[in-house]
Order: structure tokens, then sequence, then C-alpha cells
């Protein structure tokens, strides 16, 4: 197996070669530009990514345990069956990322474009999203529980599956969204609207719904077992 330093890599990428698998961890590899790298299976923990440009990397299955993550450019990346804890995000691009079956606990995002992105079969867990544009994204079988989801959209979304169980979402809107057995179970929803949805068999069992808007959705066999509903609109 090769051994890597930040001027190595550099080359490697730039010269179009795979570096799949590698132990990179410790690096320091900020402000390099990294675009198209195939990093699969790679280990970064512990690697500084400040301000690298990983725009439509393969980052499938790489490990960024301890990595710093700040103005990092993922846009377009593919970062599938990656694990990310205790990070805040915020700073970094994340445009139309494809992040399929990944793990996210304690993670923190706020003012993101994340529009036309793929996110689905991931867990989100005791996260916080403000003010997220997700609009027009697949996140099917999605779990996002016990997490904040503040002032996001969610409009034109496949949702199909979906469980936000235990969540808080606020002045977020899934408009013109598809929700085909997404659950909303023991979820608190206040000021959310789902205008022009298709929604069938969603589940508000034991839902907490203050200023609940769903003018022009399309329901069937929504279930609303002991669920507590006010200021609803239709």
């Amino acid at each position: 197996m090769a051994v890597f330093d930040r001027q190595k890599l550099y080359d490697a990428i730039s010269m179009g070669h795979p570096v799949e698998g590698e132990d990179l961890r410790g690096l320091d590899l900020s402000g390099l530009d990294l675009a198209c790298a195939n990093l699969r299976g790679s280990d970064l923990r512990n690697v500084k990514l400040t301000d690298t440009n990983l725009q439509e990397a393969h980052l499938e299955r790489v490990k960024f345990d301890g990595a710093v993550l700040e103005n990092t450019n993922f846009t377009g990346a593919h970062l599938s069956e990656v694990t990310l804890r205790d990070m805040d995000l915020s700073s970094c691009i994340l445009t139309k990322i494809t992040a399929l079956d990944c793990h996210l606990v304690r993670i923190r995002l706020a003012q993101q474009d994340l529009s036309r992105s793929r996110l689905s079969g991931s867990v989100i867990l005791y996260s916080t999203f403000q003010d997220i544009d997700l609009s027009e994204s697949v996140l099917q079988d999605m779990k996002i529980l016990f997490s904040s989801i503040d002032s996001c959209k969610l409009d034109n979304c496949d949702l199909k599956g979906s469980n936000f169980g235990l969540s808080h979402l606020k002045n977020t809107s899934a408009n013109k969204a598809i929700l085909t057995g997404t659950s909303f179970m023991a979820t608190t929803l206040h000021d959310v609207q789902i205008r022009d949805a298709a929604m069938d068999q969603v589940d508000f069992t034991l839902a907490q719904i203050q200023g609940f808007d769903l003018t022009g959705s399309k329901q069937r066999g929504i279930i609303t077992d002991k669920a507590k509903v006010k200021d609803l609109k239709r």
C-alpha cells in the first residue's frame, strides 16, 4: 500500500489516479483542489480539510472521525455509507450531494442549499437543521429522529417511507411533496405547511400539532390516533 503525504496525494489525484482504501490519517489537506478525487474507503480520520475542494469527489465509506470540515466544498460529492458525528457543517458547501445510507449523529447544519440532493436511507439522530433548502431532493426511507428542523424547505421532495419520529418541525414546508407511508409519530409540528402534497397512509399518532396548513393536499388513510391538533387549515 502506498504511503501518502500532502504532495504525493495531490500529485496522484491531479493525474487522475484513484486513491482507494488508503490510510491518510492526520494529513493536512487544507486548501487543496481534490475535485473528482476517488477516495472510496480511505481513512481520513483527523484529517484537516479546511477550504479543501472535494467537488464531485467519490467519498463512499470514507472514515471522517475527528476530521476538520470547515469551508469544505462537497458540491456534487458522493458521500454514501459515511458516518459523521458531533460536527457543525454549517460552513461547508453541500449542494447536490449524494449521501445514501449515511449516519449523522449530533450534526448541526444551518443556512445551506441542499436542493436536489439524494439522502435516501440515511439516519439522522439528535441533530439540528436550520434554514436548510432541501427542495426537490430524494429523501426516501430516511430516519430523522430526536432532531430539530427549523425554517427548512422540503418542497417537491420524495419522502416516501421516511420517519420524523420524536423530532420537532417548526416554520417548515413540504409543499407538493410525496408523503407515502411517512411517519410523524410523536412529532411536534409548529407552523408547518404541507400544501398540494400527496399524503397516503401518513402517521401522525401522538403528534403535537399547532398551525398546520394542508390546503390542496390529497389525503388517504391518514392516522391521527391520540394526536392533538390546533389551527388546522385544509
